[in-house]
């Protein structure tokens, strides 16, 4: 009892103590206020409504020539659709909509089906009506929905009081993020400072809360935090000697056309997603060898310290092996897109391998890696030092004889 109230007063006043060493000297005033679209002005007083609705009706639907090339004449389609609103307080109302599809690639242009359900926006006026209504995007809330009910459902059914504690874990590392680490970042607070904070925090939150307040959970917490720190470590030197952007080359600049001149860090906010993108696996590692070496003492005692550390280090190599490709795995298949886009155009190996991008998931891949196998021999040598049982010694009647 007494632990666990010494952990939450520790715990409060570090995660005040972040948020103020990352938002020092920070502009904390709302970073859209007073700014037009262009960022140099007043807000105008327009009325943008986001809403659902429902195609009831394709009215009409022909070939549309390509914008781009006109030789192409079959690759756009025009839609003249017929959608049902669904949202208060314009609910039941109809609208008629045109709608340019791209069938080859959506991200162009959505085809659409009666019944489909998508989301709509357009300009509301004074009097209430909406003028200039287009479809937005197709509604897919309810299939994520319901695939988190799903993974909620396994994590309570099968992990029981351990699944609740990792939905925590969870929602609270979200939180922290969301309403912390973004708000941070975009106030002028340092990237990487903040994902140094959201890692040391989320670990002394989330370890304990699985594991429970007790030494193998320290020595998790010590190797997590000293893996995650050697993998920024790594990919933070490595990143500044290759001059790396790291965030792709869309979204750059998109974060660099924001309305408010943010001066963003986007090299640190790829440092703080290589921190943030190999906790999970780094703290599993820790986890795993601190409980394999608890296991091992509960068994026998006596085992040396010695003993404890070669067992905690057996398990991590399994562990290691698995984690590492599941950490390169992951990285590789998000760049599969990049890597088929050069290879469709034929692109040299010598500009694909000294690419922006490329090297960036590089780094990531390698630092998360090191970080994670590094993490294994800091918590064996932790268990084995806190769970362990000291070396017997002698006593003095028989080193005398």
């Amino acid at each position: 009892m007494y632990r666990k109230l010494i952990y939450v007063m520790v715990l409060i006043p570090a995660l005040i103590l972040a948020g103020i060493v990352c938002t020092w000297g920070a502009d904390t005033s709302n970073p859209g206020d007073n700014l037009d679209e262009r960022g140099t002005g007043t807000v105008e007083n327009i009325d943008e409504v986001y809403l659902t609705g429902r195609v009831l009706e394709i009215i009409k639907e022909e070939p549309e020539g390509d914008p781009i090339n006109p030789d192409n004449k079959n690759s756009f389609i025009k839609q003249k659709i017929v959608v049902q609103l669904l949202d208060p307080p314009y609910q039941y109302q109809t609208v008629i909509i045109e709608n340019h599809a791209y069938p080859p690639n959506q991200l162009q242009g959505i085809y659409l089906r009666e019944g489909d359900k998508v989301i709509v926006y357009g300009n509301r006026a004074a009097d209430g009506k909406l003028n200039d209504v287009n479809v937005q995007d197709l509604a897919r809330d309810n299939t994520v929905i319901l695939l988190a009910v799903v993974f909620v459902a396994v994590l309570v059914i099968f992990g029981r009081l351990r699944g609740i504690a990792a939905l925590l874990s969870l929602a609270s590392m979200g939180l922290l993020i969301w309403y912390w680490l973004l708000p941070s970042i975009l106030n002028g607070g340092s990237p990487l400072k903040g994902g140094a904070v959201v890692c040391i925090l989320v670990s002394l939150f989330s370890i304990p809360l699985i594991c429970g307040f007790n030494r193998k959970s320290l020595c998790a917490i010590i190797g997590t935090i000293a893996g995650v720190t050697i993998a920024g470590l790594l990919a933070y030197f490595s990143g500044v000697h290759t001059r790396i952007v790291g965030v792709e080359f869309e979204y750059s600049n998109f974060l660099t056309s924001l309305p408010k001149p943010f001066n963003l860090n986007l090299q640190g906010i790829y440092f703080a997603g290589v921190l943030i993108g190999c906790l999970g696996a780094v703290m599993d590692t820790g986890i795993s060898v601190a409980s394999a070496i608890q296991e091992f003492v509960a068994l026998d005692p006596q085992l040396s310290r010695g003993k404890l550390w070669k067992t905690g280090m057996n398990v991590g190599r399994d562990v290691m092996s698995m984690m590492s490709s599941t950490l390169i795995l992951a990285y590789v298949g998000g760049a599969i897109p990049l890597l088929l886009l050069m290879m469709g155009y034929e692109t040299p190996f010598l500009k694909i391998f000294n690419s922006d991008m490329i090297v960036s998931e590089i780094i990531r891949s390698l630092a998360g890696s090191i970080g994670l196998s590094l993490s294994i021999p800091i918590t064996a040598l932790t268990g084995a030092l806190l769970l362990g049982a000291p070396k017997p010694q002698k006593s003095r009647r028989a080193r005398s004889g």
